[in-house]
């Protein structure tokens, strides 16, 4: 995830009653200061999610229709984790428009065309300035959630809990029926952890700024920390088996099946795996939606872990550059982005387009919470995560596979201060 190691899977599957509000206007080519005859190719590159891939391999054909001269290939790299494009920078050979994670916006940064200067920049709602520089357009916001059936909730008599030990104890009374898996949990594919070791210790920290500060706190994982307290809750749902026998054995398709097959009452993931499960299932009749209440009692406020994500950054050495730019221009013009929400379903970034997802609106009301900005771009927490080895999503594995919190977390502050010391 937010590293999220988290990959997003926007699908292809328009729903009646989710749509997007948008200006009528058609969609235009914007100019370029190439000569309009001269033959132009551009390189759009982003990670493997099918429902993108497939939505901009078709989407970019109207762009050579209103602009015949250009080409846009559409370019699959193989992981979101901001490393699949270094071979490409070392070579000075970065595509001409790319994706990037929000902490990858301090790999590229030497080598992104700053976009303050476009049209579209001022209204992109969740503009990341690294430098003082606008590097990249998050294209889509969302936040995480515990997704349940609600037969299997009115079955079992439960309802949806208000704090973390309510959550473990809705766990404990499914797991006693012996019928479902209480949470759907693929462990074997690390990134899926990332909304309880990655996000928890940030929410449960109440400060925004968390990760930021992260590095001027040389022991940050200790006892009572906001750490310590997300991955003792992990440690109660491994020990517990609530997220069944052997989690780590669970790649994440397997973890979708049993959720989708209703072998498992609740999954927790982000807004972006419901076009998947409408994909597979067909229906949103016994789907529900709750925050994971990151409090332990009522009195606290109850917040989501609220995210901008998919940063499409240009590369400064492109060979068409403002040709890039007039297309970017396009990918976010009202018709182009409009049509984008309508079949992936996430929250807009544009002030100028209205997301209007009637699931998690009608989702929210039955439960209100208030939005948790999360921000992984700043450079010394980058480089101070790299320098000690940091994986929120290993140290996931290693609590799953039975090891001592304290010996994790002495460790952790160990290295923590380490690279402390060589990031001075």
């Amino acid at each position: 995830m937010a590293s999220l190691g988290m990959v997003t899977l926007v699908m292809a599957s328009v729903v009646s009653g989710c749509g997007t509000k948008t200006e009528s206007n058609p969609a235009t080519a914007p100019a370029a200061t190439q000569n309009a005859q001269e033959p132009v190719k551009l390189k759009f590159a982003m990670w493997e999610a099918q429902g993108d891939l497939d939505f901009w391999t078709e989407k970019v054909k109207e762009y050579s229709k209103l602009k015949p001269n250009v080409n846009v290939e559409v370019l699959k790299v193989p992981d979101n984790k901001g490393q699949y494009l270094k071979v490409n920078l070392a070579a000075n050979d970065l595509p001409d428009v790319f994706y990037m994670k929000p902490a990858a916006l301090q790999v590229y940064k030497q080598a992104l065309q700053p976009l303050d200067d476009l049209p579209v920049t001022k209204d992109n709602k969740y503009v990341t300035k690294i430098d003082g520089k606008t590097l990249g357009l998050p294209l889509v916001s969302f936040y995480e959630v515990v997704y349940y059936h609600p037969s299997i909730f009115k079955e079992l008599g439960l309802e949806i809990p208000k704090t973390m030990p309510e959550f473990i104890a809705l766990c404990e009374k499914i797991k006693a029926d012996g019928k479902y898996v209480p949470l759907s949990l693929g462990m074997k594919d690390s990134w899926t952890s990332y909304p309880f070791m990655e996000f928890g210790p940030h929410v449960l920290s109440g400060d925004e700024s968390f990760l930021t500060n992260l590095p001027k706190n040389e022991a940050p994982f200790a006892a009572n920390s906001s750490f310590d307290k997300a991955a003792k809750f992990l440690q109660e749902i491994s020990n517990e088996k609530l997220a069944g026998p052997d989690p780590l054995s669970i790649s994440f398709d397997q973890q979708t099946q049993a959720f989708e097959a209703k072998k498992a009452a609740m999954t927790a993931l982000g807004q972006w795996y419901y076009p998947g499960y409408l994909d597979k299932v067909k229906s949103e009749d016994d789907l529900g939606a709750f925050v994971m209440p990151w409090r332990s009692s009522e009195s606290e406020p109850l917040t989501a872990m609220t995210m901008s994500d998919m940063h499409v950054g240009i590369s400064k050495n492109s060979k068409n550059l403002e040709e890039s730019k007039a297309f970017l221009q396009w990918v976010f013009s009202q018709p182009v982005y409009g049509a984008y929400l309508n079949t992936s379903k996430q929250m807009s970034t544009m002030s100028n387009v209205k997301s209007d997802n009637a699931f998690f609106d009608k989702q929210a009301e039955k439960a209100p919470f208030k939005p948790f900005v999360y921000n992984a771009s700043d450079e010394m927490y980058n480089k101070v995560k790299a320098a000690a080895q940091y994986d929120p999503s290993m140290v996931a594995q290693d609590i799953f596979a039975g090891k001592s919190i304290d010996k994790l977390e002495a460790d952790l502050n160990n290295k923590w201060k380490k690279a402390i010391d060589s990031s001075k």
